[in-house]
């Protein structure tokens, strides 16, 4: 009996255990679920506070004032609430047909919101992206300037060259940060065809921006190599708007390497028995350094035509990134003339076929030192940019002429390496940094079409693709990008005459001008009386012959001054504007009935008050009467 009932005790007390643990489970679910609610509630609050906090950041906006549609003239905004960045302040070169030596972006926009500019980053130091620097800095005041070792020193020569303000400058590398209070800015290296080339990350809270900067990828440089696995940690860490350098796309292969180029050369400079001239890009520093070690190899010394090329090579010996005794170089370039053809190579300027540069002068005679002889031989170690074919080719066949040996990237296509990736590298580009959307930059309308659809082949959706204009805007907020609005943007003319430059309409007129001749009509008017009192007297530069054509001359004044009386007898008010206005009018349609031209008719109104009249009646009363003959 005992035993049932401490059988039955210790039934009771397992029931019991059970029952406590089932308790004990489904009260700690309970918490547990409590607890998860608790913070899903809490997450929720926290994301709110967030999401508030995020709504209350202005958005990042992201667009170009130049670089889009062209080649040249690079120049990249990204701005959030009181800050504005500038990436780059480039230059393009103008055409022969425009009298002016480039075009620069206008800084309109700049100068309207100075107070908001932070600084400026200059991504290497081609003048695409440094030539408008100095008129920048004439324009507005920029806090500190950060760029690479060799573009501050060619950025240095040209502020003190034009007398331009300096700022304060930062030296940067792959490892610099800058922090400001939207964004964290830091670097990765590219390659490309200069040293200290940079692509740009600007990170917010609304997202990551990049900037590849020109760039190529070159598995086996002379110089330093691109910083491949920051590119691809980048990619990892989240890319939510990628800009990216369009200006090669529509090349399908992978770029030549500048190692290709040495080997290239040095077949060339082994093989010349006269003279070797070689034109390539003062800012290519390694290929030059590679020249200069070349010519070093074939016991030639080294002169160097045009003052670009002695510049850039002043500043890179000067940094150490061209590192060679003096003894390398002809110190006195006149001394050419008595050396043996067999020791000597000169590195000049003139790849553009640009009409002042060495190269240029030596193919037409115009060169005082170097006379081109049938022994010699010219490599063009560079290729046309776009815009420059016509003038490449105008050297290229005087140079032919002239029997010498001419090799340029057609004859050898190893001769010349180009800085910018093809179709490849920007897939690998792509690849790397897996952006969400995409905006092709630096290039012309069909190399950003082309770049957009390789973009397409990795993934990103034409429809977060952007191909712009300059000025069109790009808004960035919470991790999502849309086209919102302009800014203003145009282009600015700039000859050495100052850093202002000259807006659009004024290099319209003086193509007009070269084109359609010029015409100023004057007329003298008593404003009190609203009376003609002489004229209209027309004069013309390259229209037509003013004594031949007198009686064309006296009928174009008729139609212009019955046309002013008519406007002085009706009853409108009459304004200085007004008169201008008609004399401009009937002059061009009559001109152009004429001549079928459209020239500029200048109209030039002197006015004479009653007493100024009077005393001209009075002097010209004065005067002795001529005797009749």
């Amino acid at each position: 009996m005992k035993k049932i009932e401490d059988t039955n005790a210790t039934i009771s007390l397992k029931n019991a255990s059970e029952i406590d643990l089932k308790n004990i489970n489904n009260n700690k679910k309970t918490t547990e679920k409590q607890t998860e609610n608790e913070i899903k509630k809490a997450d929720k609050q926290a994301g709110n506070i967030v999401s508030r906090l995020i709504s209350k950041v202005p958005p990042t906006y992201i667009y170009a004032l130049g670089g889009l549609g062209e080649v040249g003239k690079n120049m990249y905004i990204v701005e959030q609430g009181n800050e504005i960045w500038i990436m780059d302040s480039g230059i393009k070169f103008a055409s022969d047909t425009v009298a002016a030596d480039g075009i620069i972006p206008s800084f309109e926009w700049l100068i309207r919101n100075q107070k908001r500019i932070k600084g400026l980053i200059i991504t290497h130091g081609h003048e695409d992206h440094i030539g408008a620097v100095p008129h920048l800095l004439n324009a507005v005041r920029i806090p500190k300037l950060y760029a690479g070792k060799i573009a501050i020193g060619l950025i240095n020569s040209k502020l003190r060259e034009r007398g331009a303000p300096r700022p304060k400058i930062e030296v940067i590398n792959n490892k610099t940060v800058i922090r400001s209070l939207n964004f964290k800015i830091d670097f990765f290296a590219v390659n490309h065809s200069i040293p200290d080339c940079y692509g740009v990350r600007f990170v917010s809270k609304h997202g990551t921006i990049i900037n590849t900067a020109d760039f190529k990828f070159d598995l086996s440089p002379v110089g330093s190599r691109a910083d491949i696995a920051k590119m691809g940690q980048i990619g990892t860490e989240g890319v939510t708007l990628l800009l990216s350098d369009s200006t090669n796309s529509l090349s399908e292969t992978f770029s030549k390497s500048e190692m290709d180029v040495r080997f290239a050369l040095d077949k060339v400079i082994k093989n010349a028995q006269g003279r070797i001239i070689i034109a390539t890009f003062a800012s290519n520093v390694y290929r030059v350094r590679e020249i200069i070690a070349l010519a070093e190899k074939h016991k030639r010394k080294v002169v160097i035509f045009g003052y670009s090329m002695d510049k850039v090579i002043d500043i890179a010996r000067r940094i150490k990134y061209i590192n060679v005794p003096d003894s390398v170089f002809v110190k006195n370039s006149k001394e050419v003339k008595n050396m043996k053809d067999r020791d000597v190579l000169i590195i000049s300027t003139g790849t553009q076929g640009e009409t002042n540069a060495a190269l240029s002068k030596m193919s037409d005679g115009r060169h005082k030192e170097v006379k081109i002889r049938k022994e010699d031989t010219v490599v063009f170690a560079s290729s046309a940019i776009p815009g420059n074919y016509e003038g490449v080719e105008k050297v290229t066949n005087r140079l032919i002429k002239k029997q010498c040996t001419v090799i340029n990237n057609k004859t050898n296509p190893n001769i010349h390496a180009s800085g910018h990736g093809g179709k490849q590298e920007q897939l690998l580009m792509l690849s790397l940094l897996k952006p969400t959307f995409f905006f092709p930059i630096h290039g012309e309308t069909a190399m950003q079409i082309t770049h957009a659809k390789t973009a397409l082949t990795t993934g990103i959706a034409l429809n977060k693709t952007f191909i712009l204009k300059n000025g069109q805007r790009l808004k960035m907020e919470h991790e999502n990008v849309v086209s919102d609005g302009s800014v203003p943007a145009d282009d600015v003319f700039v000859d050495d005459t100052n850093l202002k430059g000259q807006s659009m309409k004024v290099i319209g007129d003086r193509n007009r001008m070269a084109k359609n001749g010029i015409a100023t009509v004057t007329i003298q008017i008593m404003s009190t009386e609203n009376r003609i009192i002489n004229g209209p007297f027309l004069e013309t530069k390259g229209i037509f012959h003013q004594e031949s054509n007198r009686d064309l001359i006296l009928e174009i004044e008729r139609k212009i001054k019955s046309s002013l009386e008519t406007y002085y007898r009706s009853k409108n008010k009459i304004s200085f504007s007004g008169l201008k206005e008609i004399i401009r009018t009937i002059g061009e349609n009559e001109i152009f009935k004429l001549r079928r031209v459209n020239p500029i008719v200048l109209p030039i109104i002197l006015n004479y008050s009653q007493e100024m009249h009077k005393k001209v009646l009075i002097e010209n009363m004065k005067k002795p009467k001529e005797k009749e003959t």
